[in-house]
């Protein structure tokens, strides 16, 4: 049977292995960064063109690492960022410094900018969602408009790609918790599935489970039980 892991699992087995000194968290984005980049390349192998909607924490560091990716394979890559720099976490900071040093442009978090963008970029453009990733309980509605806006008024969709999960939606109970989640065509996790993500393949979501380095099966889940005791 497939692994499948609750957001506060999934956390504690990252920062279990992050505190064991195995790997750090700036590496785990990068092997995030790349999978996602692999899973886009093989699912549309002729697109050029991506938009990086980048969130205030690690799933924004996943993002900008994609984006620094992109752009180093020659792709045309822009994010819009929901907070500077400065005020994020640290390893996303560190990506995000990466990928405004690798030439990435940023775009203002507005309609207007993200609509003009993508029509510049034209047909096959993809949108990545790195707003929120895992553990979402909060209404959504306001990160989501500016992107519901722009893609209203396109004549031609972008595909959509989330990271982990696609915002709107609760990892764990899979319901809706935005007014209109993003529609994700290809929702690339990590590690394991997340609950949520067997009503996403009922939407004709494409879901990617990408190995990112951490331990499978009943030792990994103990010392993922056993930090999670020691934190209560």
């Amino acid at each position: 049977m497939a692994e499948i892991l609750t957001s506060s699992q999934m956390k504690s087995l990252e920062a279990a292995a992050i505190g064991s000194g195995r790997v750090s968290g700036l590496e785990l984005m990068e092997r995030a960064g790349r999978a996602v980049v692999q899973a886009i390349a093989a699912t549309w192998p002729g697109a050029r063109a991506a938009l990086i909607l980048c969130g205030p924490g690690n799933n924004g560091g996943d993002g900008y690492a994609v984006a620094r990716i992109l752009r180093a394979q020659g792709w045309q890559v822009a994010t819009c960022r929901l907070r500077p720099a400065a005020l994020l976490p640290s390893d996303a900071a560190t990506n995000a410094l990466r990928a405004e040093a690798a030439g990435v442009p940023e775009l203002p978090w507005q309609a207007g900018s993200i609509c003009g963008w993508l029509a510049q970029a034209g047909p096959g453009a993809v949108v990545v969602d790195a707003l929120l990733g895992i553990g979402q309980s909060r209404d959504c509605t306001a990160l989501l408009a500016p992107w519901i806006a722009a893609a209203a008024a396109l004549p031609v969709q972008p595909v959509r790609v989330s990271i982990d999960i696609p915002t709107g939606y609760d990892s764990d109970t899979g319901k809706p918790c935005a007014e209109t989640p993003f529609a994700a065509d290809l929702v690339v996790t990590f590690h394991a599935e997340k609950p949520v993500h067997a009503g996403l393949r009922q939407t004709g979501a494409r879901i990617v489970v990408a190995d990112i380095g951490l331990p499978h099966g009943p030792a990994a889940q103990d010392r993922t039980h056993d930090r999670q005791t020691e934190e209560q």
